[in-house]
């Protein structure tokens, strides 16, 4: 029994992988399914673990994750721009309805400068803008309202490497809301 289970797990191990871009565009695949098989008590359940779709370029146009009952974890479609950068970001609830909609800005040189984020039904929730250092990091996020209200802004710190080490939110009056720290191993 031990010994079925590892070959089981070696063989799972070097099948579960999702394809390179490259892999996708060459083979012009249009979608990947992952279905686990369950066993047991001789009865066999199907439960699908992730959906992705794809564009003719390789790109992700539509990403359905599902919990370990088979039920819809999350589901989101993608629209590109044509440098290839994410233009719209579709959220749909587990019933393939439109929850949320995010619509994306980019500057010239392909740095994302601002964020709308809309209900399903289309109305304007926030607004988000972005600023960015000379080496092209993102420094400071400034959340308004629909009523062009500052909500709350972020700040992000980087070490002499480049590599980011915080992100502090606060309200409009500087009251702060969460710091995130992110630590390195090398």
């Amino acid at each position: 029994m031990r010994v079925q289970f590892i070959l089981m797990s070696i063989l799972f191990c070097q099948t579960s992988y999702s394809q390179s871009k490259k892999d996708v565009i060459k083979d012009k695949i249009k979608s990947i399914k992952v279905v686990t098989t369950v066993y047991k008590n001789e009865i066999q359940t199907q439960i699908p673990e992730i959906f992705e779709r794809y564009a003719p370029n390789g790109d992700v146009i539509e990403k359905i994750e599902y919990d370990k009952e088979g039920k819809v974890k999350s589901h989101e479609a993608f629209v590109y721009n044509k440098k290839g950068d994410v233009a719209e970001e579709l959220i749909y609830d587990e019933t393939a309805n439109l929850k949320k909609k995010k619509i994306s800005t980019y500057a010239s040189d392909g740095v994302k400068t601002e964020e709308n984020r809309f209900d399903g039904t289309g109305k304007l929730l926030e607004r988000e803008t972005y600023t960015y250092n000379a080496n092209g990091d993102r420094t400071i996020e400034l959340t308004f309202n629909i009523k062009g209200e500052l909500i709350k802004k972020a700040f992000i710190l980087y070490d002499k490497k480049g590599l980011k080490t915080e992100k502090k939110t606060m309200d409009p009056k500087d009251k702060l809301l969460e710091v995130k720290k992110y630590t390195y191993e090398f």
